[in-house]
C-alpha cells in the first residue's frame, strides 16, 4: 500500500485539502478502500449494476469536482467521482466492466490496513497531520480495534458536507473509458 511513509501522508494530506472537514472515520475509510478495495460493495455484478444505475442516473452534474482522485499513493486504484463524470461522459455502462474487476483485482489484508492505520496515527502523534485532536483519533481506533477493523461508512459530517458519489477504480482502466486526461 505505501511506497514511503512520506508518500502516505502526502495522500492523506491531499485529500484533506479537498475535503478539509474529514474526520478519522473518513480517513479510515480512504486508507480502507486503498488496502481493502471496494469487494466488499459486491454482492452480484447484477445487483451492483442496477445500484450503480439508480444512484447514478438523477445525480446532478457538477464540473468542479475533481473526477479522479487516488486512494493509494501509487495512484494504481482511483475514486471516480460519478457527477463529475456524468458531465464528461454521459454513459454510466462503460465503467461497470472496469469497477466489476477493480472490484475482485484489488483486496488487500488486515495486517496491512492496521499498518496503514498505525501509519496515520503516528503521523498524527508526530504533527505530519495535525487536523485532529489526538482523543479523538485514540477513541476511533479503540473503535476498529474492537470490532476488527471492518468496512465504515463516511461521517455524517463528510457526507452531509461532500455527499460522496463515487466508485473504485484501477488506473489500467481510465483510457478505456476516455478519462486518461482528467486525473
Amino acid at each position: 500500500m505505501l511506497d514511503s511513509p512520506e508518500s502516505f501522508v502526502e495522500l492523506v494530506k491531499q485529500h484533506l485539502s479537498w475535503y478539509p472537514l474529514m474526520e478519522p472515520r473518513d480517513i479510515y475509510k480512504l486508507l480502507y478502500q486503498g488496502v481493502m478495495g471496494s469487494e466488499h460493495l459486491i454482492s452480484s455484478p447484477e445487483a451492483f449494476t442496477q445500484y450503480l444505475d439508480e444512484e447514478f442516473e438523477p445525480l446532478p452534474l457538477d464540473r468542479s469536482e475533481r473526477i479522479l482522485e487516488p486512494v493509494r499513493p501509487d495512484r494504481t486504484l482511483l475514486r471516480v467521482n460519478l457527477r463529475a463524470y456524468k458531465c464528461h461522459q454521459q454513459q454510466v455502462n462503460l465503467l461497470i466492466p472496469g469497477l466489476l474487476e477493480t472490484a475482485q483485482a484489488f483486496s488487500g489484508d488486515l495486517a496491512q490496513l492496521r499498518a496503514a492505520w498505525t501509519g496515520f496515527v503516528q503521523s498524527c502523534e508526530q504533527g505530519g497531520v495535525y487536523n485532529f485532536e489526538l482523543n479523538q483519533v485514540h477513541q476511533f481506533t479503540a473503535w476498529l480495534e474492537e470490532l476488527g477493523f471492518p468496512a465504515a461508512h463516511h461521517s455524517e459530517a463528510y457526507s452531509r458536507a461532500y455527499q460522496p458519489a463515487y466508485r473504485l477504480i484501477s488506473d489500467k482502466f481510465i483510457q478505456h473509458i476516455g478519462l486518461d486526461d482528467a486525473g
